[in-house]
């Protein structure tokens, strides 16, 4: 018989559908009423339901046993929009047939956010009453990110602590890697707007072209970089985007250059983009152009805070085994997520659980598809998780 909360293949098949059904940025709209179509046949009352961050859901789940103690509560998150790639997945009859696709896996994330709701209410009975569990379903994270609109709209009022994880295909499923402090870079965005004065290319010496400044800023930049790798900081920075002139015979007016700094000090951040910005105006001045400058910090680094990390350690260790709970040296990564936010905010952990399905699958690309395996693990992590939490042991 199966149970009457949780059920793998109907959230199997939940996976499925949002896979098919992949929705971008704050337009997770049929992603969010099937969420609440399914958390809903759970049993969970329209009263513990907020709607919040346009399609975001904040939903709580109060135990029922006497109460134990002092008032607290957990909250989980899951992201949960897809990416403006056009996927390539035949073989799979659930390959997106909309405008984006979940190449990321943020409908895994929901669907085990799910299955872990669902295995802890079986066990409700057992949690007292003066512990709460709330469910963040976040939009927009792969765009302008959704964190910090569902804070403001209360997501975080009255929750002691706070976690999340991503599915990452370093290996099949049956690992967890997470690590104390810095787990995943904060990012800024870079855009540089020289301005000179364009013209004919007979005529240079009457023009100021702003691909000379452009080119000492590039190779200044090096050595920037050198001496903050020298002194161990941890960063990386791109320039990847040059673009001045349309034609081979005229100096353009204009010298655009874009890119982003990944960190995982925040002190860092604001030091470098402080000595980037006197570089790129010492050069521009030395051209007689004048630039317009925009360093922007897209997501701030997500940072575990230390008691949280061990508790997801220990309760990992229990799912997954002592020796698949792994400090990775690839971590922390440079990849960046605003459950960064959520941290900044309260005392939390992130974490990556394996989800490969072949060797080489990689995150954002057209062809990524999570492995089902991870469901019945990460949905026993997330109820060992607030089994310890809770300070409950369930029968």
């Amino acid at each position: 018989m199966k149970s009457p909360h949780y059920d793998l293949d109907k959230l199997v098949a939940f996976r499925h559908d949002l896979h098919k059904h992949a929705e971008l940025s704050y337009k997770e709209i049929r992603t969010s009423n099937k969420i609440l179509e399914y958390i809903k046949n759970l049993g969970i009352s329209e009263n513990n339901i907020q709607k919040v961050a346009q399609t975001g859901l904040i939903i709580d789940i109060n135990g029922t046993a006497p109460a134990s103690g002092k008032p607290f509560c957990v909250a989980l998150r899951a992201d949960m929009d897809g990416l403006p790639i056009k996927e390539v997945n035949p073989e799979i009859d659930y390959e997106s047939v909309t405008e984006a696709a979940h190449m990321c896996g943020h409908d895994m994330h929901v669907t085990c956010l799910l299955g872990g709701a669902s295995k802890i209410l079986e066990k409700i009975d057992q949690i007292p009453q003066d512990k709460k569990l709330r469910l963040l379903f976040q939009p927009a994270e792969e765009s302008v990110g959704g964190a910090l609109p569902m804070i403001k709209e209360g997501a975080l009022e009255g929750v002691d602590e706070v976690y999340g994880f991503h599915n990452w295909p370093w290996d099949k499923p049956g690992k967890l890697y997470v690590k104390k402090g810095p787990m995943m870079a904060g990012i800024s965005e870079i855009v540089l707007t020289i301005h000179g004065k364009g013209g004919h290319s007979s005529t240079p010496d009457l023009l100021k072209d702003p691909l000379q400044p452009a080119i000492d800023i590039y190779a200044e930049l090096r050595n920037l970089i050198k001496e903050y790798k020298d002194k161990g900081e941890k960063f990386t920075i791109c320039l990847p985007y040059i673009k001045t002139g349309n034609a081979p015979n005229a100096i353009s007016d204009t010298c655009v250059i874009k890119g982003a700094l990944r960190y995982l000090e925040e002190d860092f951040a604001k030091e470098f983009h402080g000595r980037l910005r006197t570089l790129i105006e010492e050069n521009v001045k030395k051209h007689n152009c004048h630039a317009d400058i925009l360093i922007e910090i897209m997501y701030p680094s997500t940072h575990n805070t230390e008691k949280e990390t061990t508790h997801v350690i220990e309760a990992g260790k229990k799912i997954f085994g002592e020796e698949n709970v792994l400090d990775d040296p690839r971590l922390p990564v440079y990849g960046a997520e605003d459950f960064s936010y959520f941290t900044q905010h309260r005392p939390g952990a992130f974490f990556f659980l394996s989800s490969a399905r072949n060797e080489g699958d990689v995150l954002h690309t057209n062809k990524f598809n999570a492995n089902d395996d991870l469901i019945p693990l990460a949905s026993k992590m997330w109820l060992k998780l607030i089994e310890n939490r809770f300070g409950v042991t369930f029968e």
